[in-house]
């Protein structure tokens, strides 16, 4: 790879890193210890679930709204400072309910302006050949992040709540000033103004289609995005080394979900691997509800970790590939309609344990909803056409 593919390639994977890996997952990562820290009640750390979704969703629509132009940069910026602030505001007790639940709105924020907002700017300064390779090594910063931030779970015990959310804040500091140094290098290569071709993009039933196959993923990965570790607590009743043990898996899971999308990809194309991606992606949230064996749950952790970032990763390079210059307008949308369904599912999922639904039954819900939407996905790609688009790269 040459100098620039490499620095497209760690300014990517940090973004990814710290939009979703940190600013997401750590929360989840660090809700038990937080709530038993700060007195925290079980609702009102779903409100701040619920808020970091709606933060999210604010930050996809916001990203949408912004010209496709240098001013990108300014506002991957301001969302990385910004979201590190929100995980320093979050590190400290007795502070009014309100405080959190701004900052995690503010941490959502930042997330979808990064995710949308960075690989824009990828797939402006990086040559056609090299869009694979450098998504792919990009998009794994969400497997990172994520393992950066179930680190901590062993030594919980060890250190303060307090101290680990202040470890993330540095990690965030130093991603900070890496993204910083790389847009400078960058900022030459993007447009001065706004182009018109990606407002001239005709959408047909792929798109669509895709479109509704990722929104499936975003309801059908909440219960163990949101409740899998007050699962493994109170309904298998496991201790906390077990407990921590299958958080890792997911950590390790989310790691490997962008090189698993990458080598599918190369082997089947992008629609065949994204049909595999999902098939299995219904199997590992269905194994949930099979607590006969501890492997079974091991293995739910571990490729639902994976298949999360797996099947961004590959949706995202999809529409690049089919779409080009207008990738920045449709990956807008299917990040905004992902973080549409996420909000809604966390609020359904949050309602159903209000009506004592099983998490059995939340996971078999999951499950189906994720199989409608694969099917539909076979059902439109099963013709010659789609077989003549796929990407074997």
């Amino acid at each position: 790879m040459s100098s620039k593919n490499i620095k497209l390639s760690i300014f990517l994977c940090l973004s990814m890193c710290l939009g979703i890996g940190i600013l997401r997952f750590s929360y989840t990562a660090l809700l038990p210890s937080t709530r038993e820290a700060f007195g925290w009640s079980a609702g009102f750390a779903s409100i701040l679930g619920s808020a970091n979704l709606l933060g999210y969703l604010i930050g996809a629509f916001w990203a949408m709204r912004l010209p496709q132009t240098k001013i990108m940069t300014r506002y991957i910026q301001i969302a990385a400072i910004t979201g590190m602030f929100s995980l320093l505001c979050c590190a400290f007790s007795d502070f009014a309910k309100v405080w959190y639940i701004f900052w995690r709105v503010v941490s959502g924020v930042s997330g979808g302006l990064l995710m949308i907002l960075s690989p824009s700017v990828v797939a402006q300064c990086c040559d056609l050949q090299d869009r694979f390779k450098i998504n792919f090594i990009g998009f794994s910063g969400i497997g990172i992040g994520v393992l950066l931030a179930t680190l901590f779970l062993p030594y919980l015990d060890q250190i303060s709540t307090q101290t680990a959310w202040l470890i993330l804040c540095s990690f965030a500091l130093i991603i900070c000033i890496g993204l910083s140094s790389l847009l400078q290098q960058f900022k030459h290569q993007l447009f001065t103004q706004a182009n018109q071709s990606s407002t001239e993009v005709r959408l047909n039933t792929l798109f669509y289609s895709l479109l509704i196959a990722y929104a499936s993923s975003a309801f059908a990965y909440i219960p163990h995005s949101l409740f899998w570790i007050d699962y493994l607590s109170h309904e298998l009743g496991l201790s906390l080394f077990w407990i921590n043990f299958n958080w890792i898996l997911y950590g390790l899971g989310s790691a490997l979900g962008a090189f698993t999308a990458y080598a599918l990809a190369r082997k089947f194309g992008n629609f065949t691997s994204l049909k595999i991606l999902y098939s299995l992606y219904i199997m590992a949230i269905f194994i949930a509800t099979l607590s006969l064996n501890p492997l079974l749950t091991f293995a739910s952790s571990f490729f639902t970790g994976m298949l999360n970032p797996a099947v961004v990763f590959l949706t995202s390079y999809t529409i690049l590939q089919l779409y080009g210059v207008a990738y920045k307008k449709l990956w807008s949308i299917a990040t905004l309609s992902f973080a549409s369904v996420q909000l809604i599912g966390g609020l359904s999922f949050s309602t159903l344990q209000h009506f004592s639904v099983t998490y059995h039954q939340q996971f078999l819900l999951a499950s189906f909803i994720l199989l409608l939407g694969t099917l539909q996905l076979a059902w439109h790609t099963r013709s010659k056409h789609c077989k003549r688009t796929q990407q074997t790269l």
